[in-house]
């Protein structure tokens, strides 16, 4: 065993020793065997080859009711009567094969999500069914006890944060970052190992790793150091570049900023290096009509441009000494308490055609078997319609993608879409039946943490029963 490698389990065996309960994961994320973890450098089990994982956070609290519509007579029924004015229409969905749910039982997805069954049809993408911010399982008579509840259930902020580190608002790592943190020794460059395309995120924040921040087009730049630049002198940039180099500051946030741009004129020249050597198709400019009505073109979306740029650093990943990588995109607009059937559609196609793109770009590259990208959001929404929309849930269902991934079916128990069933705690409301942290289980599994890393990562996981089985 390697000294990095004795040096993990330490620092897991650390977490154990200091008599964390069951259920204490949120007092554990940020003790000290998460800073021996990321002192010690230790890399994963297994590091062989380059793997991505990519999160696409769908900020507002997707209605994933609507992306996966029981077909079947009975239960389209079911959903048809508790949504309302907020169905979509029967002749509107595109059939899924092999569900995998019981006899009888169909489902489809809406035809705006098309490039997206399409990869399920392939056997690139799988439906993972009623997940949520769960602490450890629960019942439906917990739930109404409040009995094990995660605190701030229904907020955004909160509940986005859960998702991303199983902590409130106000954590100070993600899960991502912390899978960083055990992987980041394998790279070349541990400076991109956690890389956020749209801001800064805390699933990608590690005890030792920091989210690396690119553009849309590539590093972001401090603009007064690049030469050319130059305001009364052509000397500015030279000497502003020398500043930030041999400066330090007692002051943490100054220290902080100070770190953040130095960081940034350190690694945007190798960067911009290796992206130029990236050969990857410009995303097309021409307009994608839909069946909802208007159309939109993926050029001009955030969304496709987040991913047109991770592919680029997947691309450029063994120029860079690239072995793991976890990214982050995201969206906004998915909190539909009013004008859903409006707005819904759109969210979907901007959101189904983009990936397929991704998943296009990287298979001509050859690497989508190196990558799987996975959708996340605050929580799922009420079945039930409010008059124009739909309010804060708890479970919803996600798509998990890639070349690795075994696809072409709905993982988990997907509940009847009906109101007052035993997965409905009230509006139509989803019981989550499996946890983040057991879906996160797997994604961790699969870019090589071994069992006893991810008790590391997903302190809670021991909670739980197995994770879904994701991956051939």
């Amino acid at each position: 065993m390697n000294a990095s490698r004795r040096a993990f389990l330490s620092a897991a065996s650390g977490l154990a020793a200091a008599g964390l309960g069951r259920h204490a994961a949120p007092l554990a994320l940020n003790l000290a065997g998460l800073g021996a973890l990321a002192a010690n450098q230790a890399q994963a089990a297994t590091t062989d080859g380059y793997k991505a994982l990519v999160c696409l956070f769908m900020h507002g609290g997707n209605d994933s009711h609507n992306w996966i519509v029981p077909m079947d007579a009975a239960n389209y029924a079911s959903y048809a009567a508790a949504r309302g004015g907020l169905a979509v229409p029967l002749n509107k969905l595109l059939a899924l094969s092999t569900p995998g749910q019981g006899s009888g039982r169909e489902f489809g997805m809406p035809q705006e999500l098309a490039p997206l069954r399409a990869k399920y049809e392939a056997g690139q993408c799988a439906v993972v069914a009623n997940v949520g911010t769960l602490l450890r399982p629960i019942s439906k008579s917990e739930y109404q006890a409040g009995i094990g509840l995660p605190s701030k259930l229904f907020s955004h902020n909160d509940q986005a944060s859960m998702w991303q580190s199983l902590q409130v608002e106000g954590a100070p790592t993600g899960w991502g970052g912390r899978m960083g943190d055990a992987l980041m020794a394998a790279n070349g460059q541990p400076v991109f190992t956690a890389v956020g395309a749209n801001g800064n995120a805390v699933f990608l924040s590690g005890s030792k790793v920091t989210p690396y921040c690119v553009g849309l087009n590539g590093p972001i730049q401090v603009s007064a150091a690049q030469s050319g630049w130059h305001a009364g002198s052509t000397a500015v940039p030279a000497a502003l570049r020398s500043m930030l180099a041999t400066s330090s500051s007692p002051n943490d946030f100054q220290a902080e900023y100070l770190k953040v741009a130095q960081r940034s004129l350190n690694a945007s020249a190798t960067l911009q290096t290796a992206l130029t050597g990236a050969s990857l198709p410009a995303l097309p400019t021409g307009a994608i009509a839909l069946s909802s009505g208007g159309s939109i073109t993926l050029a001009n979306e955030s969304i496709a441009k987040q991913l047109r740029v991770v592919a680029q650093m997947i691309a450029a990943g063994s120029r860079l000494g690239m072995k793991r990588q976890v990214f982050m995109v995201s969206l906004s607009g998915f909190d539909c308490h009013a004008f859903q059937m409006r707005d819904q559609p759109l969210q979907m196609a901007r959101v189904a055609q983009s990936v397929g793109w991704f998943m296009d770009a990287l298979q001509g590259l050859g690497l989508l078997n190196n990558v799987t990208l996975f959708t996340a959001s605050d929580f799922g929404r009420t079945l039930i319609n409010n008059g124009d929309g739909s309010d804060h849930g708890w479970g919803g269902h996600h798509l998990v993608a890639g070349g690795a991934v075994k696809g072409k079916r709905i993982i988990g128990n997907f509940p009847v879409t009906a109101l007052g069933t035993a997965s409905d705690i009230g509006s139509g409301r989803l019981l989550p039946t499996m946890g983040v942290s057991q879906l996160a289980g797997s994604l961790s599994g699969w870019m090589g943490l071994s069992s006893t890393e991810q008790q590391v990562v997903l302190p809670n996981l021991s909670s739980f029963g197995a994770g879904p089985a994701l991956f051939s």
